[in-house]
């Protein structure tokens, strides 16, 4: 009978170390998810701090460039300002990558004009219409490209005509069939809003190579043409001053331009000229001072990484050292062009 009794205390003692042990595994576990928690919450606010760092040397870049200085790309295709002692072209500082804490910060400009303006395109139906046979594979003089270079048209300008009989698209045809709105009579403030455009708009009904070809379509004006969303002022227009963009803009949007004749430069045009000129193709700066700063910190042994995009016009013209903020961004996510040989940032409606 004792032998029977000792048995059951040993296996209420067994049960009890088990729970125990379960009890132990579960607060060492609780623990360590507290204590990750812990050094993630740290390294998110470390890393925020940062790329804070990284935006204020951005803005102290740009008061000690002064307003009078030309800006371009170097060889790395960072964005800088001024030229060399020598009259050449400059590399970028190379305090724009920099250690601090336990983190590394990477801060860049982007110019407002990086791109070529959508409304300068907009108010050219030729130029759209070459744009769309080029780069969007649609047939040439056919009645898809002309329902929507004069869709686009009629979207911007002031008044309720088609531009052509059952060609294009005005309010009626906006506000029929449960679309709800009507043409917007002004200029692009996001090169999104083509995607409400005829034509562009995905409707129901459209097949999935319809939708492909759309989405294609707003993709490739999006590659290369931009609107600078949230700034009162007026970019100089490629007709009228087009020196600003070619100082920055890539090989291939230089190529579209002229393609689609916008532009009476060809590339090699361009690139001669910046060979001449020491590597800048214009001494000229815009009359809009305007320019974003991406600044990027990732935390060592981490996978925490934080982001800001900002961007910044001289408010005062006469006291070039001082800066304001127009656009504030604390989860800036970098994107970056599906080409491999293109490495810059994509600023998706603000170049």
């Amino acid at each position: 009978m004792r032998k029977t009794e000792e048995g059951v205390a040993l296996m209420m003692v067994l049960w009890v170390l088990l729970l125990l042990s379960f009890i132990a595994l579960e607060f060492a576990y609780s623990m360590r998810t507290e204590v990750e928690i812990t050094k993630n919450y740290r390294d998110e606010m470390q890393a925020y701090y940062i790329a804070r760092a990284g935006v204020e040397l951005g803005r102290y870049e740009l008061a000690i460039s002064g307003k009078a200085k030309p800006h371009y790309k170097d060889q790395t295709k960072r964005m800088v300002f001024g030229k060399g002692e020598d009259g050449n072209a400059k590399n970028s500082p190379k305090f724009r990558v920099f250690k601090l804490g336990e983190g590394i910060c990477d801060y860049q400009f982007e110019a407002a004009n990086v791109k070529f303006p959508l409304n300068d395109l907009t108010k050219n139906v030729d130029a759209l219409k070459k744009f769309l046979e080029k780069y969007c594979d649609l047939e040439a003089f056919s009645e898809e490209m002309s329902m929507i270079a004069y869709s686009i048209k009629d979207w911007v300008d002031d008044d309720d005509h088609y531009s052509l009989p059952g060609i294009g698209a005005e309010d009626d045809w906006y506000e029929s069939n449960d679309r709800g709105y009507e043409c917007k009579d002004a200029d692009f403030d996001s090169v999104d809003e083509l995607s409400l455009i005829r034509g562009l708009r995905i409707e129901n009904g459209d097949s999935e190579e319809e939708i492909a070809q759309k989405k294609k379509m707003l993709a490739n004006f999006k590659r290369f043409f931009g609107v600078n969303s949230g700034f009162s002022g007026s970019l100089p227009s490629i007709s009228k001053n087009p020196d600003i963009i070619l100082n920055i803009a890539s090989k291939e949007a230089i190529q579209v331009a002229y393609d689609i004749g916008l532009l009476k430069k060809s590339p090699d045009d361009v690139a001669a000229k910046k060979e001449e000129n020491g590597g800048i193709y214009s001494d000229k700066t815009s009359n809009i001072i305007y320019y974003y700063i991406n600044s990027t910190a990732i935390m060592n042994a981490s996978p925490v990484h934080r982001g800001i995009r900002a961007s910044f016009f001289m408010k005062k013209r006469t006291d070039p050292t001082y800066w304001t903020p127009l656009y504030w961004n604390d989860n800036y996510i970098p994107e970056y062009y599906d080409d491999p040989n293109q490495d810059e940032l994509s600023q998706g409606d603000q170049g």
